[in-house]
């Protein structure tokens, strides 16, 4: 099954015939409503965490605020080798064999208990070594407590069994708890060390959430985790390309910040601090679009590549045309932006978020690539993709982070994230076929180009930016709807609805 048709009938050829409307109603809409639920989740956590920190940088400061997103960026490289791919492992063969779940959960659970107990340990000689305050310090260390609830995050067991609606409760839960914990607490004056608190008593609820619902709602015994070494280690060795490919890509994403950390303990590594937190929020939109794509994309791995083909040349389109604008118009109003999220404080920050606003087109682009990698069977291609790509990320951080400041990680990201882009596009070339994306861009750059004249000339005529910028959008708009509006709606309209359809003659697990 791949989307509608969006463009002439000789294009239409080569695109997957749509999947039989299936065996009843009732199923289809079980599945409508999970993943609704699944969206609707994703997108009610990632408000709640963008409101709370958009609450603590309005308390903190630029300054307090960014040594805060200092430490969250090193926590990542403290809280992935805790799972380390073992989480989509499990979920993968739990999905493949049901009657094993209880031994997985018990074994996977263990290594990742052994595997906290080691992250902690590495935590706190990083914290003994930094040079740094002792409040940071101290941040640092209660933040690590939160290790050990890591493991007992169950939304991997909750995948395993279709039971999408559980994530979606388990991520509203915890950044629940943590926003309203700050929100009635955190107040100017208040230690820095509360918000360690915070994430700490929300990772415990959550932990605490996910072993109630295996327990009685899943109806699975709970049994002490299992320590059996080779079994454990032979999990490990087939969870760590993956664990490997999600630790490159946080080089990739917070290895910029971390350094910025290091160097500048000033104002700047608030600012940026703040426009990359706005730009994770945004990128949400990347990461559900390819959660739904990707079922689409597996679908094209046992057909000729037309199918493929005629599947991503409607993606990349639609994906073109909306993340250009997404960025086009980000960039116009990057210091409006984010004044109004973060303060005026903050307004220093709006150089490097109008550079950062460009890794959505690239995100959008090279996830069509990344993804089908996945769905070919083509991890390892993956990994050496985005190893090589962190490899790019540090040796940039390291080049123009001491130069440029907080506009020099900004550049750092974008540039590593589009070497990554021309990596995986390499990659699929070689393996499979070529994805060609230039003929999509053409009427969106062209539509781009006359939204940026027409912007600048209204800019230049004293005009304010928001009315520059709308005046933009119309015609950015005008062209995108007297070219290709009607098939752009089309995909935008018919892909969920064909998805689903096909989802409704899969069998329910669960």
């Amino acid at each position: 099954m791949t989307a509608p048709a969006m463009a002439s009938d000789a294009e239409t050829a080569t695109a997957a015939p749509p999947a039989p409307l299936g065996t009843g109603r009732p199923v289809a809409r079980r599945l409508e409503i999970n993943l609704l639920l699944l969206t609707a989740g994703e997108f009610i956590a990632k408000i709640l965490t963008f409101l709370a920190f958009s609450h603590l940088a309005r308390t903190l400061g630029p300054e307090t605020y960014g040594s805060l997103e200092f430490v969250l960026a090193v926590m990542v490289f403290f809280t992935l080798p805790i799972d380390l791919g073992l989480g989509a492992y499990g979920a993968r063969e739990i999905a493949r064999n049901k009657p094993i779940a209880g031994r997985l959960l018990r074994e996977i659970t263990g290594m990742r208990l052994i595997l906290a107990v080691v992250s902690f340990a590495l935590l706190l000689l990083f914290t003994g070594v930094i040079r740094k305050a002792p409040e940071l310090k101290l941040l640092l260390a209660v933040y690590g407590w939160s290790l050990f609830a890591g493991p007992l995050l169950l939304q991997w067991f909750f995948q395993a069994h279709d039971l999408m609606h559980w994530v979606a409760v388990a991520s509203i839960v915890r950044q629940g708890v943590f926003a309203t914990v700050l929100f009635v607490f955190f107040r100017p004056g208040t230690s820095l060390a509360f918000i360690g608190v915070a994430e700490c008593i929300s990772v415990t609820v959550v932990a605490l959430f996910c072993l109630y619902v295996v327990r009685y709602r899943m109806r699975v015994r709970l049994e002490w985790p299992s320590f059996r070494f080779p079994a454990l280690l032979s999990h490990l060795r087939q969870g760590m390309p993956i664990g490997l490919t999600e630790l490159s890509w946080a080089f990739i994403w917070y290895f910029a910040t971390v350094i910025l950390g290091v160097i500048f303990a000033n104002e700047a590594l608030g600012w940026f601090g703040a426009s990359h937190r706005a730009l994770m929020a945004l990128h949400t939109f990347v990461w559900l679009y390819f959660f739904n794509l990707l079922p689409s994309i597996s679908r094209c791995v046992d057909l000729p590549h037309d199918y493929l083909l005629g599947l991503m040349k409607k993606s990349v389109k639609f994906a073109s045309w909306t993340s250009l604008f997404a960025a086009f118009t980000l960039t116009a109003l990057s210091s409006e932006v984010i004044v109004l999220v973060f303060g005026d404080d903050f307004e220093g920050a709006g150089h490097s978020f109008a550079v950062l606003a460009w890794m959505l087109p690239v995100a959008m682009l090279s996830g069509h690539h990344r993804f089908a990698l996945i769905a070919y069977n083509r991890q390892m291609s993956l990994l050496k993709c985005t190893a090589a790509s962190a490899v790019i990320a540090v040796t940039l951080g390291l080049t123009l982070v001491p130069l440029m400041g907080d506009f020099g990680a900004a550049w750092a990201l974008l540039i590593a994230n589009i070497m990554n882009f021309a990596l995986v596009y390499r990659a699929f070339r070689q393996h499979v076929v070529e994805i060609r994306i230039h003929n999509q861009l053409l009427k969106p750059l062209s539509a781009l180009a006359l939204a940026a004249a027409v912007f600048g000339l209204l800019r230049y005529e004293h005009l304010g930016p928001w009315i520059a910028a709308v005046a933009a959008s119309f015609a950015y708009g005008a062209v995108l709807v007297s070219t290709e509006g009607r098939q752009i709606l089309s995909f935008a309209r018919e892909f969920l609805h064909r998805e689903l359809a096909h989802r409704a003659e899969e069998p329910l697990v669960g």
